[in-house]
Formats: C-alpha cells, structure tokens, sequence
C-alpha cells in the first residue's frame, strides 16, 4: 500500500466530484444514525470503484468476516506473514488450540468460499461507525478505503473524513 496519507490526499482530489452527493446529503441530516451517507472506495483496480452507501449498508459493500477477529485466526495471520499459509496451518492445528483453531478455520474456509475474501472484520465495520458518527459532528463525510496489503495481506483498509463544505464548494 502507497503512504496512507498520500494515497488519501490524492483519492480526495481524484473523486471529489464523486464524494460530493453524498456530502450534500450528509449536510442535510438533522443527526446521525445509520442510515448517514458514508462512501467506501475500492483502489485495487481502474478505475476505481466508488459506492456510495449508508452506515447501515457498509458491510453489505464490503465483505466482513465474523471469525477473522478470533485470536487463534489472529494468530494465523500474523504467522502467515513469515511462512506460507499451508505450513501456519498445520503449525497452528497441530499446536495446543489445534482442535479449537481447526473449528475456527472451516468457519473461515466456509465464509470466505460463500461470501469471497474478508476485507474487515465485523468490529472493524462497528468502530467505522463510531467514527462516522464523531466524522458527521465535525462537518465530514466519513469514507472507506480498500487498497492493495502490505507485504502478507491480501488488502488494506483506510479510514478517513473529508470536510462536507470543502467537497461541496
């Protein structure tokens, strides 16, 4: 993944035209619930995928996991960065939470075959939320972003705001 702040930097200017909708939506909410406007923009392709969508309708956007939180699929990933993914999983099975991790991995294998690849977790998508809501009571348009992973992950994820007034000049 490029710098983070860079890559926001040029994302903003790039589809300012594109978040502007949503910013005068946003603008014109009397509070914030989960139906606020929100945009989630995939980078890993061009052009790139921009959605706008609501608090609500973030994890129908993007695929979220409900096991990739676990700690023994924590472990995996984190181990799957220094070895190939086979080999952590069998060191992973065949260690002290192997009966545990292996339930854990047909969870996984299970969710990603019927739903595809996990971008973020469930947790992930609530604290969105949360800084959604702190995003709409400074004036900003909250925004998601899916890049390609560093070194080891299949892809990253951005978080950010975008000031609705400046969106909407």
């Amino acid at each position: 993944m490029a710098d983070p702040t860079t890559l926001v930097s040029t994302l903003i200017n790039e589809l300012k035209g594109q978040l502007a909708q949503s910013a005068r939506e946003l603008k014109m909410r009397a509070g914030w619930d989960l139906g606020c406007p929100v945009m989630v923009i995939d980078t890993r392709k061009d052009p790139k995928r921009v959605i706008a969508t609501t608090i609500r309708g973030v994890t129908g956007v993007i695929t979220t996991s409900r096991v990739v939180d676990h700690p023994l699929m924590r472990a995996f990933m984190a181990r799957r960065k220094d070895v190939a993914a086979e080999e952590a999983v069998t060191e992973l099975i065949n260690g002290p939470d192997g009966e545990e991790f292996a339930e854990v991995w047909d969870s996984y294998v299970k969710e990603r075959d019927e739903t595809g690849l996990a971008c973020w977790s469930h947790d992930d998508a609530a604290k969105f939320a949360s800084k959604s809501r702190e995003a709409f009571e400074d004036g900003c348009l909250a925004c998601v972003a899916i890049t390609e992973g560093d070194e080891g992950d299949d892809v990253g994820v951005l978080t950010f705001q975008v000031k609705s007034e400046w969106l909407t000049k």
